[in-house]
């Protein structure tokens, strides 16, 4: 089925065709019919492929390829007088379908119209360029304390590619010859000091700065074929072309990762922790009235609880009593965890605990009493090598917001009675895990969207 229209090409949207009736509208040629056919039975199959290896064979790599190849995506195929035009866009209705168009202008007409005025075809190299004025711009700013913004750079990116004809033009199978591939993806890097108030410039640490920003256009990926040949143009071929651009994209990705984790070998542990830690304080403010919601959470995110465990048991069972959790740290000592509610109160209004903390108290007991008890068998049959008889233990509940000041004193001296058990709400492990964190692993700097911290390595002074 053919369709007839004008293409439409809104900043920022998909692709749509404005559908023309009438007389405007004719039959396309034998030669534009086998074009859309070919062209289009070689799209479904490249992009078919692609999903098939990302699902299959590099289902592992999967968060590391291009968006146009990890996402939904439709293909806008687009066979002008002189090459051959891709566009991907995401899609959020899988009933989407590809589509394969023809227009009657040349790239050098075209490109800045699909790319919307992101690139450009020039016939040499003598060219003077738009994109100063037509360019996606980019700026940034600079924000006080008291939410004043100032501007401190603003620029204006964009691509300009000199249509050349190679010397050699590669052969089937071999994937035809590509001018341009342009992803809806920015990498910017800046280089930065983290300085206390109060200290001077130059004795901070140094970091870079990293985000990756998505342009203000409809699609994922534009790619420009010139000097088209339909006969390069293969359903057979595609399955080879698939992995062979997949791979070479994975491979980019990972080398450049591994340059920046290189230069911090800490930082995915940060990001780790920080997404985390971020979710964590999320979940607390739903105040979840189920304490399997938040069990959940932490049996997934278990180094929230105990940054340095080592291994880690989840409803353990202690003769008539199951425990959430059962930790061993990296020195080999074992951590017995009671959680309750968030919701729970600590202490009732006439100031004395309250029934769910005594119940966490009474639980722990319980626990211990069955360990001393049966220490060989716990030791033995349950795997928990070299537990001793009264192990330490930490009881979360509540949150800091509902404590007054007595209610503190009260707690710090109920842990001097019983120095093996800590008693902390939901709020302390959040402080808690993120001082050790930061201890170990660097600042978890408060940064927004999708930026990562990469800290340099700190300069040797002399001698």
């Amino acid at each position: 089925m053919h369709q007839f229209g004008k293409v439409v090409i809104q900043g920022g949207k998909p692709v749509q065709l404005d559908q023309e009736t009438g007389d405007t509208a004719g039959e396309p040629t034998p030669e534009q019919a086998n074009i859309v056919q070919q062209l289009g039975s070689v799209v479904k199959a490249y992009m078919k492929s692609v999903h098939d290896l990302l699902d299959g064979r590099y289902v592992a790599l999967k968060e590391l390829a291009p968006t146009h190849y990890r996402e939904p995506c439709r293909v806008l195929a687009f066979f002008c007088t002189d090459g051959l035009v891709l566009r991907y866009e995401r899609k959020a209705d899988p009933d989407v379908r590809n589509v394969v168009a023809w227009s009657n202008e040349t790239l050098f007409e075209f490109v800045p119209k699909i790319s919307e005025g992101l690139a450009y075809c020039h016939a040499s190299r003598d060219f003077v360029s738009a994109i100063p004025r037509t360019g996606v711009e980019f700026r940034f700013s600079k924000v006080d304390a008291s939410g004043r913004a100032e501007d401190v750079l603003a620029f204006r990116m964009g691509i300009d590619t000199v249509l050349e004809r190679p010397e050699v033009i590669p052969q089937p199978p071999s994937k035809p010859y590509c001018l341009l591939s342009a992803q809806n993806s920015v990498e910017i890097q800046m280089l930065g000091e983290l300085v206390n108030i109060g200290e001077r410039q130059g004795t901070g640490q140094n970091f870079i700065a990293r985000t990756i920003f998505r342009m203000n256009v409809g699609w994922e990926c534009i790619e420009v074929y010139p000097f088209f040949q339909l006969e390069h143009w293969r359903p057979e071929y595609a399955s080879l072309w698939a992995e062979n651009d997949l791979l070479a994209a994975l491979v980019a990705r990972q080398l450049h990762e591994s340059q920046l984790n290189s230069i911090d070998p800490m930082a995915g542990a940060r990001k780790y922790f920080a997404s985390s830690l971020s979710e964590y304080s999320s979940l607390l403010d739903t105040k979840p009235q189920r304490e399997e919601i938040l069990h959940s959470y932490l049996r997934e995110h278990p180094a929230l609880i105990c940054p340095a465990y080592t291994a880690v048991w989840s409803k353990l069972q202690l003769g008539d009593h199951f425990t959430d959790f059962v930790f061993r740290d990296a020195i080999g000592d074992y951590v017995l965890v009671e959680i309750e509610r968030s919701t729970h109160p600590l202490f009732k209004t006439d100031g004395d605990t309250s029934y769910e903390l005594n119940h966490a108290k009474n639980q722990i007991l319980d626990w211990k009493r069955y360990i001393e008890d049966n220490l060989s068998t716990v030791q033995r049959e349950l795997g928990l090598t070299g537990i001793s008889a009264s192990p330490r233990s930490i009881i979360v509940i509540g949150r800091s917001g509902a404590l007054t000041e007595e209610n503190r004193r009260k707690l710090a001296s109920m842990e001097n009675e019983s120095p093996r058990t800590r008693i902390l709400t939901y709020d302390d492990v959040l402080t808690s895990t993120k001082a050790i964190v930061e201890n170990l692993f660097g600042p978890l700097n408060a940064v927004q969207g999708n930026t990562e911290i990469f800290y340099l390595p700190k300069q040797s002074g002399p001698g």
